[in-house]
């Protein structure tokens, strides 16, 4: 719908344009007998298109223009004027008027001037829209650009100069100077507890976010983003301008006290992490400002820091230059225990492999009891690869076992996170342990019947193909070694024992009961050579193919 006024000193030239127009619904129509009465009916409602006498006593059209265009700059403005009053009508398009009409013009004429301003609108609309949506779209991805471009600067895949890097922060949005160093500062959720859910650990590191910012904002100018969907950094700023050039003293003492108020805050945020969302946050952060070229750098140093200290899930607060400071057992005498722990990783293989439960379980607490806290995210990251490596060697060997890894969350076999704990990976692995020895007393073993039967009735119809174990083992889905154990331990016989006995049993078949020459008969039980085959046929029957067809 949209708002008219027909504006004329006339009143019949104003009812009948009123007339005119009142048979179009979307048209709600408003006369006026002067400018001034116009300008009464501009102040109180939001008017789309004026349609006007360019000469009336009083405020003269281009006067009402002028209002008009105060009040609302995007409504229409249609002049209706005389053959003499052309300089009027130059005045009132320079000036912002829309269309002009001769009052000599028929009504169709100002319906068609009419309609064109209503086009006009609808297409102004329909641009405004669009903008919006490209700027509502541009809001909503601005958050995932700023983590990709924040992402690319870490990781050394942008190195954008001084005025580029001016340019690309100010597109994304990130209200940081690129004539200012920055503080950065490394975010680690050291335990994430029950929350295994992909989608609630993203919701959690969005509020770890909104806390830091809560609490840093006051008196920085910052912005965060995820790495490796589990972690978090900071860019850091001071509030205000920044001092005259040259001041060294200023910008010292603005960045020291950045730094103080920054770093005493993390406290109150790990414990607001802690008591809201459940969750132990370890931090890092650097003590000196750094340029943006070399962001990158520091890190990638103060990621390692992260694994270098121990104490996982107690809540860290470090920076890059008193990391590694931390008293207790020294490194080398750690390495030394944990060496000794993974030694004993064999021996736990060999328990698994076997069924042997009870030795496992003993043999595993003893490995993972004692000290596991206090060990480096190195050393703890070397003791889970270990571990992971015993039960991906048994999944290899037994295949048909992978009906356990639906219970549990398989992929933490080949992918860990850095944070995890040494009582995290104590769980996982006694739970998946726990799970494969309860399978192993619990599979049926018709299953492994149904193997065996498969694998005679294809040898039987296969022997002039690649029987090879490695051939077999694909065609059953298994792996060789186990394919090979598994036969031997149901039938009693190795394959290779059954296939020479499936070959000579067809052997001797054909040559009783068919016209086939030796090396046919040879090549369809599989041998490529006619002596190869004589010398098997001797081997098993003490006498030669032609031989024993001759009895």
């Amino acid at each position: 719908m949209y708002r008219m006024i027909i504006v004329d000193d006339l009143p019949i030239i104003v009812q009948g344009l009123m007339d005119l127009f009142s048979s179009q619904e979307d048209l709600t129509l408003y006369p006026a007998y002067s400018g001034y009465e116009a300008l009464e009916v501009l102040k109180r409602e939001k008017i789309d298109i004026v349609l006007s006498d360019i000469k009336m006593p009083g405020m003269e059209g281009i006067e009402l223009l002028h209002e008009v265009r105060k009040y609302w700059p995007a409504c229409k403005v249609i002049f209706l004027t005389s053959y003499d009053d052309f300089h009027y009508v130059k005045s009132a398009i320079s000036g912002g008027g829309s269309d002009y009409l001769l009052k000599t013009e028929t009504s169709d004429a100002i319906q068609a001037a009419v309609h064109k301003a209503i086009t006009e609108l609808e297409s102004e609309y329909e641009a405004k829209k669009r903008l919006h949506q490209a700027q509502m779209a541009k809001k909503q991805a601005i958050p995932l650009l700023q983590q990709q471009y924040l992402h690319g600067l870490m990781h050394r895949e942008s190195r954008p100069s001084p005025e580029k890097l001016s340019e690309q922060l100010r597109h994304m949005d990130i209200p940081l100077s690129s004539d200012r160093p920055v503080l950065l500062l490394v975010g680690r959720i050291d335990s994430w507890g029950d929350k295994a859910d992909a989608v609630d650990r993203k919701l959690m590191l969005y509020a770890v976010q909104n806390i830091a910012e809560e609490y840093l904002s006051s008196s920085t100018r910052l912005v965060s983003s995820v790495y490796e969907e589990l972690n978090l950094f900071w860019l850091l700023q001071p509030q205000g301008e920044q001092p005259a050039t040259g001041d060294v003293i200023a910008e010292e003492a603005v960045w020291s006290h950045t730094f103080t108020f920054c770093f005493a805050m993390l406290e109150s945020i790990q414990r607001a992490c802690r008591d809201i969302l459940k969750l132990p946050v370890s931090f890092v952060m650097s003590e000196t400002p750094l340029p943006w070229n070399q962001l990158a750098d520091k890190f990638e140093t103060m990621q390692t820091i992260f694994l270098t200290e121990p104490g996982a899930g107690t809540e860290l607060r470090l920076t890059d230059v008193t990391a590694g400071k931390t008293e207790g057992t020294s490194d080398s005498d750690k390495s030394r225990l944990l060496s000794s722990k993974t030694k004993k990783i064999d021996l736990l293989r060999h328990y698994l492999e076997n069924g042997a439960e009870g030795e496992f379980n003993q043999l595993y607490n003893e490995i993972m009891d004692t000290g596991g806290e206090t060990y480096s995210g190195f050393m703890r990251l070397e003791m889970y690869h270990s571990l992971a490596s015993v039960f991906l060697s048994y999944l290899n060997l037994h295949p048909t076992a992978s009906a356990v890894f639906a219970q549990i969350d398989a992929s933490r076999l080949t992918h860990v996170e850095r944070s995890v704990t040494w009582e995290e990976m104590q769980q996982y692995f006694a739970r998946l342990a726990a799970l494969i020895f309860a399978y192993r007393a619990e599979k049926p073993m018709q299953n492994e019947h149904d193997v065996v039967s498969w694998m005679n009735d294809y040898i039987r119809k296969h022997l002039a193909d690649d029987l090879s174990l490695t051939h077999l083992a694909e065609q059953a889905h298994l792996h060789p070694a186990y394919l090979s154990r598994l036969y031997k331990q149901i039938t009693g016989i190795s394959l290779t024992d059954m296939i020479n006995h499936c070959r000579l049993e067809k052997a001797k078949e054909l040559l009783k009961a068919s016209h086939y020459k030796i090396y046919e008969i040879a090549g369809l039980v599989g041998y490529d050579s006619r002596l190869s085959f004589i010398r098997f046929f001797k081997t098993q029957m003490s006498m030669t193919p032609q031989d024993y067809r001759d009895l």
